[in-house]
C-alpha cells in the first residue's frame, strides 16, 4: 500500500543515497565505537540527567526528531536544540583558548549602507574576539578573510548582513548584551535547518549533546526544544480515557 506521503523518516540515511555520500556536520558527529557486525542491531538509548531517556524513532516533516520516552512520545526540534548545543559551545570556546576562526580561501567583500558601514566599524573589534576578521575595503565596504569555524558552510556575506540587521534593531549600548546578540546570530545561522534529512546518527548525536547542555529545554531566544505528549495525553486523544 503506498500513500504518496514521505514526511516520516526513519531509515539511517534518505533513500537512494549511500551512506559515504552523506555529509554529517561536524557539530553532530559522534565517536566511531567499534562495533559487532554479529551482534543485532537496537535502538540507541539517549539522554537521562537533564533530558529524560528517549529512544530515536525517527523524523518528521525534516524538521521534528520523534523519540519515545519512559511516558509517552518527545518531539524535538531539530534547529532550535541544535542552536542550543552550539551557543553552549561557543560560549565554552569563548572562556577556553578562544573562538576557532576559519580562513577563507578568497575573501568575500560585503557592501553596506553608510549606517551598516558605521555600525560595523564600532563594532570590528567585538566581530573580531568572536572569529570574524573583517576590514575596511573602500567607503561602505568591508573585506571578510575569516569567519567563526560554525559559520566554515556559510556564506560569509549572508551571515554578515544577517549580524548587522541584528545589530540595526538593537538599540542598547550595552556591550555584553551586542556580544550576546552576535553569538545567537552564528549560532542561528549555522545551526541545522528545518527541511534537512537528518540521519540517526545525527539525531542520537543531538540528542546527546542536548543532554549535555545547561539549559537544554530552551534555544538561546527562549523557543522550547522539545515538547512531550505522555502516554495519558495520547489515550484521551484516542478516546481511551
Amino acid at each position: 500500500l503506498s500513500t504518496g506521503w514521505s514526511g516520516f523518516q526513519s531509515r539511517d540515511e534518505p533513500a537512494g543515497v549511500p551512506s559515504s555520500q552523506l555529509e554529517i556536520p561536524w557539530q553532530l558527529r559522534g565517536p566511531s565505537p567499534e562495533t559487532d557486525d554479529t551482534a543485532p542491531i537496537t535502538p540507541a538509548l539517549q539522554g537521562g540527567q537533564r533530558l529524560p531517556i528517549m529512544r530515536v524513532i525517527g523524523q518528521v516533516g525534516a524538521a521534528f526528531i520523534i523519540a519515545e520516552g519512559p511516558d509517552g512520545l518527545y518531539l524535538i526540534d531539530q534547529h532550535a536544540a541544535h542552536e542550543r548545543i552550539l551557543f553552549e559551545q561557543f560560549l565554552a570556546q569563548q572562556r577556553g583558548q578562544g573562538v576557532v576562526s576559519q580562513g577563507l580561501v578568497a575573501a568575500a567583500t560585503a557592501y553596506l549602507s553608510p549606517s551598516q558601514a558605521r555600525l560595523v566599524e564600532e563594532q570590528l573589534p567585538l566581530l573580531g574576539s568572536l572569529g570574524f576578521e573583517i576590514e575596511p575595503f573602500g567607503p561602505n565596504a568591508f573585506r571578510i578573510r575569516a569567519v567563526p569555524a560554525l559559520l566554515a558552510r556559510s556564506d560569509p556575506t549572508a551571515a554578515l548582513a544577517a549580524v548587522v540587521a541584528d545589530l540595526e534593531n538593537e538599540a542598547t549600548p550595552l556591550q555584553s548584551k551586542i556580544e550576546s546578540l552576535v553569538i545567537k546570530r552564528v549560532c542561528k545561522t549555522a545551526a541545522v535547518k528545518a527541511g534537512q534529512v537528518l540521519s540517526r546518527e545525527e539525531m542520537e548525536a543531538m540528542i546527546q549533546q542536548l543532554e549535555a547542555c545547561d539549559v537544554p529545554h530552551t534555544c538561546p531566544h527562549g523557543r522550547p526544544t522539545l515538547i512531550h505528549l505522555s502516554v495519558a495525553q495520547l489515550a484521551r486523544q484516542f478516546g481511551r480515557t
